[in-house]
């Protein structure tokens, strides 16, 4: 139940009696207003009046100068309680009377705002005179105070009463209502109450004869309507709720054998599982195997190729040993002779060296030595690549510039003896001082060159700048040569991957390149585009720069 003052009753008898009582006090202020108003003007037009009246007399006794009826008439103008003071004034002279103010209070006076003067102006009488002339002025002064005294009472008194007379009506047409309308509304409302949710339609509803062919039959006939509804609701469901519980039965009954199908099903697919992850490990293991393999056979190829020139030109230098051997044994022979016979001696010589080609063994042994020399080099640059995959050792750092780094490796290359191949050097900043591995950091720079120099065969630019900021110092070297495609330039830092023909390099280049970078603590990065060139940007920190 709602509490009492949210019933529809307690509403609207609030309203009833806030309506009363508001409309009351409105219709009295709006009456009491318009009697306020009328009573002054009531007062102006009496005043007007009676000054009206009194002219003639006051005229006679000013014309007459008769203060005993001047003094008369004022004193009778001031029988109105409203009216304070009265005056008779002649006009061209100071003469006089003036009734209930002296003088000087009556200048004082008229300069209230609630003081108000009449003034009636007084003719010689005609039987003097021919013609209208003025004589004087007869004036009142009313105090307006006065004029409205006991009003607020009466007004008052008139207010209550009026509101008074509101609330008894009011309550009338409380009990009225609460017999004819609330009561019966109240009455339905407890029967609607009554309804039992289970069996609606058990205790039909019906409208008191009061309300009869009112907007409550509609209402009724509507829940009536509402209740019948719901019981063939609940009948519906009572059926419904028995077809679940049968179904829920067979549904357990399906949901057992269900789970034991993917249980089985379960079991099958962690068998599939294990035997998945089983050739997962074999072909991680056969992708290695390939791995290995491929380096195996790079590194073959790479270190075979220095050592097969070592073994041919030892072969050659072996060669050349012999015959220099069989030059001094045949003079060790022809020792006892030497001082005999030194014209022979020497003849056998000349013979000799001819046999075994000495000039061109001579001069054949420095590029035999130098070609063996070089390939040792190179089998010691494989190794020192391979070792860049574990990492370098601080120790191997030292003080250097990056500007002589690179112009070493240009040089290792002999890209500055080529004709074809232009580098142009910007090299603006003042402090290019790094502390590095100087033998990687310039072996990284020389693929780069040769990568850069690979992708131009027919020749072209390469461009080389230095930029330092507060953090980091950048080489970028730029190539305007084939570029490569994303797909390319994805897996251009990958182990063994290389565009070139078999046999031309391992492609260990830029990923030796990328892991000399991570350990000098920099940062290597491609891009390309292709058919416009590559751009490769080495980044090293600051940090490693001598203070």
């Amino acid at each position: 139940m709602k509490p009492k003052l949210q019933s529809i009753e307690s509403r609207l008898t609030i309203y009833v009696l806030l309506f009363s009582v508001i409309l009351g006090v409105a219709f009295s202020s709006v009456q009491i207003g318009f009697d306020y108003v009328g009573e002054r003007q009531r007062f102006t037009e009496q005043t007007r009046a009676l000054l009206a009246r009194q002219q003639a007399s006051a005229a006679l006794a000013l014309y007459n100068y008769d203060n005993h009826a001047m003094t008369t008439i004022l004193d009778s103008l001031r029988l109105n309680p409203a009216i304070v003071a009265s005056e008779l004034q002649e006009l061209n002279s100071d003469f006089g009377v003036i009734s209930g103010w002296s003088a000087e209070k009556r200048d004082e006076a008229v300069k209230n705002p609630n003081i108000v003067a009449f003034r009636q102006d007084l003719m010689e009488p005609q039987t003097y005179t021919t013609g209208q002339k003025a004589l004087g002025m007869l004036t009142v002064w009313a105090d307006e105070r006065l004029l409205h005294q006991g009003f607020e009472q009466r007004a008052g008194l008139t207010l209550m009463l009026d509101v008074l007379r509101n609330i008894v009506l009011a309550f009338v047409l409380i009990m009225v209502f609460r017999s004819r309308l609330t009561g019966p509304i109240k009455r339905l409302t407890a029967r609607i109450l009554d309804v039992d949710p289970k069996s609606p339609v058990k205790l039909p509803l019906s409208v008191e004869s009061q309300l009869k062919n009112s907007e409550l039959d509609d209402l009724t006939n509507k829940m009536n309507a509402l209740l019948s509804s719901m019981d063939d609701e609940i009948t519906q469901r009572d059926l419904a709720e028995k077809q679940v519980r049968f179904l829920n039965e067979k549904l357990e009954e399906k949901v057992r054998q269900r789970t034991e199908a993917l249980h089985t099903s379960n079991q099958q697919l962690q068998n599939s599982l294990d035997e998945l992850k089983q050739t997962q490990h074999l072909l991680v293991k056969a992708q290695n195997m390939a791995a290995l393999g491929q380096l195996a056979g790079g590194m073959a190829h790479e270190i075979n190729n220095p050592i097969a020139v070592v073994n041919s030109n030892l072969s050659m230098l072996s060669d050349y040993l012999n015959d220099l051997m069989s030059v001094v044994g045949a003079l060790e022979a022809k020792d006892p002779q030497v001082s005999e016979q030194p014209d022979v001696l020497l003849q056998k010589l000349r013979v000799l060296k001819k046999q075994v080609d000495f000039d061109f063994i001579r001069e054949d042994s420095a590029d035999l030595l130098a070609a063996c020399l070089q390939s040792t080099n190179r089998v010691q640059n494989i190794v020192d690549e391979l070792q860049t995959f574990v990492g370098g050792e601080s120790h191997d750092h030292q003080a250097t510039q990056l500007s002589t780094l690179f112009r070493s490796a240009v040089q290792e290359n002999q890209l500055h003896e080529s004709n074809a191949i232009q580098i142009i050097e910007h090299f603006d900043c003042a402090h290019d001082d790094l502390l590095c591995n100087a033998r990687q950091v310039t072996m990284v720079l020389g693929k780069i060159l040769r990568n850069a120099r690979d992708a131009m065969p027919d020749g072209g630019v390469i461009d080389a700048t230095i930029m330092t900021s507060d953090k980091h110092m950048c080489l970028t070297i730029q190539d305007y040569g084939v570029g490569m495609s994303e797909e390319e330039l994805m897996f251009a830092t990958n182990p063994f991957y290389t565009r070139k023909e078999v046999g031309q390099g391992m492609g260990m280049g830029l990923t030796v390149a990328y892991n000399v970078m991570s350990n000098h603590g920099g940062s290597l990065e491609i891009d390309s585009t292709k058919g416009e060139g590559t751009c490769v940007k080495l980044t090293f920190p600051h940090a490693l720069a001598p203070e």
